[in-house]
């Protein structure tokens, strides 16, 4: 096991609030922030780290659930509380692909 990003070395830190991860069959790693950013960017085996998808509203929130179609053509995540923060309902999104690897 090794370390492969840490945000306080990084000389650009693209990701800053890690929480959930997802790895694709190629190796990359769908990484899903909460709080900060409220993105989720990929990293790719050559330590490329690139952002996928930005969550705009929803700073009070969390992003959950990372999960891909069984095709890859579809990417789906939820903000575990939507725009108005605690108490509030939750809500999904699908993102269309493609996404290689899945």
């Amino acid at each position: 096991m090794s370390i492969f990003y840490e945000d306080n070395t990084a000389s650009n830190p693209v990701l800053t609030g890690v929480d959930k991860v997802i790895v694709s069959t190629l190796g990359d790693v769908y990484v899903a922030e909460d709080g900060c950013d409220m993105q989720i960017c990929v990293i790719r085996p050559s330590g490329e780290v690139a952002p996928i998808v930005k969550l705009e509203g929803h700073k009070a929130s969390a992003m959950t659930g990372i999960a891909f179609s069984p095709d890859g053509s579809r990417l789906y995540f939820s903000s575990q509380r939507g725009t108005t923060g605690s108490g509030a309902k939750g809500v999904s999104f699908e993102v269309r692909g493609p996404f290689l690897g899945i």
